[in-house]
């Protein structure tokens, strides 16, 4: 790990030399560079200085300084080129807004050096007004506004005050690592006022207080673009309108299209809702003179690597020119997620989400702002880009770069012209065992530059609750065969290690070498390595590893049948290879264990797969677990417990994995209110009561899902919900499989009802329904469905639409894709009801849905 640290002296003199104008401008809209050409800048939100960040690094004792070299570095690393943050002002100020000197702002300074030293440009926002507790419970704080609620901060004397005391300290105050003040650094671009401010007073009286704090910033030598903030404000016309005929340069959105806090993975293609862009305030003819940003964007929940890309794309039809996500998860804390639960992102710990967050910094740079895209989903291929849900895949391809979030059967278009190449797993070009990402960069002729992070194993699913506690991913820096097919290398080209401490050294066989976690110059000819070895960068930062104990991850399944392609599946972390991996398997009542030995999949290492043997033909419930023999031992999982099952004296740590093996034709579920219940999307707020009820027609549980009322054009959509980790379909053989059924009842009177199934690429297909207030089975031929509105999640801000936008092609059901459906929704049918019978409460109770074969 390379650590440097300048002293203040010579950091200051690098940066003595003072802007002679803004970086950046508004001009009709528009933020332009001085030489005229538009401003297009896509990264991150980060906030190792303050809150729940700092305190969680100084928990796992890491210096904060060597956590923020490390996380710059990782993020020069991706491409991105724009960093956001609101400050916590109550660890800044006092009550009445003096600005305190303390180890928040010092460590921010340092920061916003960092970042320089990287080029990437820096937009602020002030004042946050939220306590730092988050996810914990606030501290007792003394900044002014723990003492205002957020609507008091624009209505209250003292708390505007306040403020503006604060603001002109903080934009006088010089960095003294810089010698320059925020308005004096030409890499501080613009600022955001106030992070998402709650105006509850009249729209006149906000824009009086909006111009009274541009005044206070303007008057404490400020020139550069402000920006203000909309999200609280919905689709407040008014306000925006308001807002909008300010002296403000800029307004700032945000967009959560998957919605916040589900509290586990959604398992479901989300791209639908990430299609377009809708500004609410696109019609204000005020609002067109004013630059747009993006303060914060996620596709919260979300681990699939196809989404960033598609929010990129979407910003910028949207006419968009800064957007950063929230929020880059610190590498000293990534491997628990706790800082933000619902967020996970970095390059050592989400390595696929950080490749395709590259992509989509590079889809933001090269899209034309304003330019129209095509509908979903054929929106999946644009430009040089290729998004595979599916495959979890997205794909850049253009003649000088070559990146990938996965591995990828793409072929580069252009091998010799190509000068950049990021990938997670194998294409064309590079072969590589690992499961972290690697970057290979063109130096020169014959010479190249290799940068590879560690193997990774996620343990568990990073969107629980948050916990410090909680190890949700594992690196491993183990050696891993890479096999590059570049014809400047050649088969035989020369190895050597670059980083502190990397004195690896070796000659490829066949264009295959065995690569650590490191920096490597890779030359055609060994005279090269002597001419290039001193002209890269060799930095190379990892933190220290948590744990390299071997472990073992399974998805297990609830249910099979005979005759499904169905297969074992594990994947291992370990520093070495291990010598044998077996599954025990046993149907539930017999006593002893038989062993399968496992085939490693040489495509990635680490992961191993068996199919069920085939002379299991018996139905009935398998109990299973795998054992894997390292450096002459044996571990049995789930529990990794010594030994195996075959041993006399084996004692389990853990009840074994069980499924269910049944005959074939039976029904196959696609939501089981007993068991689906974490899989709901919709609802997420007040509009739908949702609550778990006895289904009184046997045993299990029931959604009861219900709505005060019809006449809310918001209350027809009460569920939808993805198939359960457990319960995918991709290893089911669907084969006539030809009906839908749904046990459901209505719970007051008769109800009419739109149910609709998701298909691959998450668009819904359905039909209209009657429900009885009596238990029944209502049977739904699959040819009978027809593309209908596609329900999206409760996203935020929530001006966003409902609905997904309307699907030109492909009226039907692909029946032949019944493997690939994503789940499941349903709505009231509000046009089935006259005014009268709308009004009072309607419900249902849904207790399952399964594909059958109609007798």
């Amino acid at each position: 790990m390379s650590t440097a640290f300048l002293c203040t002296t010579a950091v200051a003199a690098l940066f003595s030399v003072a802007a002679t104008a803004n970086p950046v401008s508004v001009k009709d809209g528009v933020m332009q560079w001085q030489d005229g050409s538009e401003v297009a800048l896509f990264g991150v939100n980060y906030s190792a200085p303050f809150a729940y960040g700092y305190r969680s690094i100084e928990r796992v004792g890491v210096d904060h300084r060597a956590a923020i070299d490390m996380d710059v570095d990782h993020i020069a690393r991706l491409g991105l080129d724009a960093y956001r943050v609101h400050l916590w002002d109550r660890l800044l100020a006092d009550k009445e807004g003096n600005l305190q000197d303390n180890i928040h702002l010092q460590l921010f300074d340092y920061l916003l050096l960092r970042l320089k030293e990287k080029g990437i440009k820096v937009i602020i926002t002030p004042i946050g007004w939220w306590g730092s507790g988050y996810p914990e419970s606030d501290p007792v704080e003394y900044g002014f506004s723990t003492f205002y609620s957020k609507s008091q901060m624009n209505q209250s004397p003292d708390a505007i005050a306040a403020q503006k005391n604060y603001l002109t300290q903080l934009f006088k105050h010089v960095n003294p690592l810089t010698g320059k003040s925020y308005q004096q650094d030409d890499n501080i671009i613009a600022f955001e006022i106030f992070n998402e401010p709650k105006h509850e007073i009249k729209p006149e009286q906000s824009a009086a207080y909006i111009e009274e704090l541009i005044s206070t910033i303007r008057a404490a030598g400020v020139t550069k673009p402000l920006f203000y903030n909309t999200s609280e404000q919905g689709d407040d016309q008014p306000f925006a309108k308001a807002l909008c005929n300010t002296s403000i340069d800029g307004v700032s959105y945000q967009w959560y299209p998957t919605g916040l806090v589900k509290g586990s993975m959604i398992n479901g293609n989300m791209l639908p809702a990430v299609a377009h862009y809708t500004n609410p305030f696109a019609g204000i003819s005020e609002c067109a003179t004013k630059a747009k940003m993006v303060y914060e964007f996620d596709a919260a929940d979300v681990a699939s690597s196809v989404m960033y890309p598609a929010m990129a794309r979407s910003f910028r039809e949207a006419g968009f020119q800064w957007a950063t996500q929230f929020a880059y998860d610190a590498a000293a804390v990534a491997h628990t997620n706790s800082e933000y639960n619902t967020h996970h992102l970095n390059l050592l710990y989400s390595p696929s989400k950080a490749i395709s967050l590259k992509i989509a910094a590079e889809v933001f740079r090269s899209q034309k702002r304003a330019e129209k895209v095509a509908d979903y989903p054929a929106s999946n291929s644009f430009g040089a880009v290729t998004l595979d849900y599916q495959q979890n895949l997205s794909v850049l391809n253009t003649p000088t770069q070559f990146f990938y979030s996965n591995s990828t059967q793409t072929e580069p278009k252009a091998v010799a012209k190509l000068t950049s190449i990021a990938g997670v797993g194998s294409s064309a070009v590079a072969k590589y065992s690992g499961s972290g990402a690697y970057f290979l960069d063109k130096v020169a002729e014959g010479v190249w530059r290799l940068e590879v992070y560690p193997d990774l194993l996620t343990l568990q699913d990073p969107y629980q609750n948050s916990s410090l506690s909680r190890e949700v991913g594992r690196l491993y820096p183990a050696a891993q065969q890479l096999k590059l097919k570049l014809a400047d290398l050649g088969k035989s080209y020369q190895l050597k290690g670059l980083n502190s401490g990397n004195t690896a050294t070796a000659s490829a066989a066949d264009g295959e070498v065995a690569v650590r976690p490191g920096v490597y110059l890779l030359t055609a000819k060994a005279a090269l390595a002597q001419k290039y070895a001193n002209k890269v960068e060799t930095d190379f930062y990892l933190p220290q590893p948590q744990s390299t104990e071997l472990a073992l991850v399974h998805q297990n399944q609830r249910q099979i049948q005979l005759g499904d392609p169905f297969s074992f599946d594990v994947d291992i972390g370990a520093l070495n290879k291990p010598e044998k991996v077996q599954l025990m398997l046993r149907y539930l009542g017999d006593n002893k264990f038989t062993a399968f030995e496992m085939q490693a999949k040489p495509e990635v290492s680490g992961r191993y797969q068996l199919a069920m043997p085939k002379d299991w033909t018996q139905t009935g419930l398998l109990e299973y677990a795998f054992v894997v023999t390292a450096d002459g031992k044996n571990l049995t999982f789930p529990g990794a417990a010594t030994g195996s099952p075959q041993d006399w004296d084996f004692v389990s740590k853990a009840p074994y994995w069980t499924v269910a093996l049944k005959p074939q034709g039976q029904p196959v579920a696609l939501f089981d209110a007993t068991l689906d219940r974490q899989n709901s999307l919709y609802p997420k707020d007040a509009t739908v009561t949702q609550r778990f009820v006895a289904d009184s027609s046997g045993a299990g549980l029931a959604m009861q899902l219900g709505v005060d009322s019809l006449e809310n054009p918001k209350a027809a959509a009460i569920l939808k919900t993805t198939l359960s980790a457990d319960n995918s379909l991709l290893q089911r053989n669907l084969k006539g499989y030809d009906t839908v059924a749904l046990k459901i009842r209505a719970v007051k009177q008769p109800e009419q009802l739109k149910f609709a199934v998701l298909d691959k690429d998450g668009i819904a297909y359905g039909t209209e329904l009657k429900v009885g207030t009596d238990w029944q089975y209502l049977l739904v031929p699959l040819n009978k469905l027809k593309r209908t509105d596609t329900l999206m999640t409760q996203a935020y801000p929530m001006f966003m639409p409902v609905f997904a936008p309307k699907v030109e092609q492909g009226s039907e059901l692909d029946l032949n894709e019944l493997q690939q459906l994503q789940g499941i929704q349903l709505m009231f049918n509000q046009n089935a009801y006259s005014p009268a019978a709308a009004k009072g409460w309607h419900g249902v109770e849904l207790a399952e849905v399964s594909l059958i074969q109609k007798p």
